[in-house]
């Protein structure tokens, strides 16, 4: 009975400890995102050649259905428009329009896809929106994954 009670106790601190030590990013909330042009990126700042890109993410990733902000918070004007520059479609998932300095637009995807897009004002700033199925509470998945290992262990 007391190894019983001891393997328990130990099987609970190991579900715990595995819990905790988890990465932030596998409970990432991808209902909201917000992306904003970096710093002076409308100058030429050279953003275009670095790793992070011109906007903050680079690289967002939202679910369907839930909200993309285009928020600029740069001193120039700029446009988020899907698309790349040399498409003969431009904007045709999403075009903000015009955004002067603290305006901000949004919007709220429908399909799953990657969406390239990019500022028509100044074309060397690009960036990628990735669109995905929302994924089941991680919650969910934790208490059914401990359910099972509680049934196994009364085996």
């Amino acid at each position: 009975m007391k190894t019983r009670a001891i393997s328990s106790l130990f099987l609970l601190f190991t579900i715990t400890l595995g819990i905790i030590s988890m990465s932030p990013a596998s409970f990432a909330d991808h209902s909201e995102v917000t992306i904003t042009p970096i710093s002076g990126s409308g100058s030429g700042s050279g953003c275009e050649l670095t790793e992070d890109g011109c906007y903050n993410p680079s690289t967002a990733t939202v679910d369907v259905g839930g909200v993309v902000i285009f928020s600029n918070t740069d001193g120039a004007a700029h446009t988020f428009s899907s698309g790349v520059p040399s498409d003969d479609i431009i904007g045709l998932e999403f075009n903000s329009g015009m955004l002067s300095a603290g305006d901000s637009a949004e919007w709220t995807p429908e399909n799953v896809g990657e969406f390239p897009y990019f500022c028509m004002i100044h074309p060397w700033m690009d960036g990628l929106i990735i669109v995905q199925e929302v994924e089941e509470s991680h919650t969910e998945e934790v208490e059914e994954s401990h359910t099972e290992e509680v049934e196994e262990s009364h085996t």
